[in-house]
């Protein structure tokens, strides 16, 4: 085996994630391990704020609807850390192969409605230089139906500091004014994205303004909810 195909088989593997089965060029996970992942959502439903067990986890004061694919754990914990620090980006592709089946299937339950847009959580500009991309925006685009996707919608005014050291209250002060909104958002259904909720002050914080803006409704999908324990 060249080089150069040693480098391809490294940052694309060409095997399932899940079992390790071969797969085609371009595929992260196999169809049987695809359709057999259930994660926090086997039941699909609409609203995950609706479990009493999330609502005592996640306070969330201005977001309507939560969906996730499962709790912070592994492999979807190794992957995101993966995927997001040391740039495999195999890992995206299968997180994204995931999150196109679950919303999908969601899809064709009676009571799902599509929101107008979908946005983003941007990074700081900061992380955005330091990391060279914003892992939300590949993770989401490649799962959700493209004309609703509005990757500019939200913009960071200005850096934070990393919320990973911060308690839920320093989080939240942390993020006064940290968004600003760049379209018209008066009595539309917004779902917000995100990698992995933890306290939820951020989406929170995004929420609260656009509903300020005049968004009828905000939802919250993120790949992984981060249990109290």
């Amino acid at each position: 085996m060249d080089a150069l195909t040693k480098a391809c088989a490294w940052l694309f593997p060409q095997y399932c994630q899940l079992c390790a089965q071969p797969l085609n060029a371009g595929q992260q996970v196999c169809a049987h391990c695809i359709s057999a992942f259930t994660g926090i959502n086997g039941a699909l439903q609409e609203n995950l704020l609706m479990r009493a067990d999330i609502q005592r986890q996640f306070p969330l004061r201005y977001i309507d609807g939560l969906q996730a694919l499962d709790w912070y754990r592994p492999p979807l914990s190794t992957w995101l850390k993966q995927y997001k620090y040391q740039q495999r980006m195999y890992r995206q592709v299968a997180l994204s192969s995931l999150l196109t089946h679950h919303f999908a299937r969601l899809a064709n339950q009676p009571d799902w409605h599509w929101p107008q847009l979908v946005a983003p959580i941007p990074l700081a500009p900061s992380r955005l230089i330091w990391r060279g991309f914003n892992q939300v925006v590949r993770l989401w685009q490649d799962a959700l139906p493209q004309q609703l996707f509005a990757a500019n919608l939200l913009r960071r005014r200005h850096s934070t500091r990393t919320q990973a050291r911060l308690g839920a209250r320093q989080r939240r002060k942390n993020l006064t004014n940290a968004f600003s909104v760049h379209a018209n958002v008066h009595n539309l259904d917004i779902a917000l994205v995100d990698d992995v909720l933890t306290t939820g002050a951020t989406l929170d914080s995004a929420a609260k303004l656009l509903k300020a803006a005049g968004a009828r409704s905000v939802s919250a999908w993120v790949v992984c909810l981060t249990a109290k324990t």
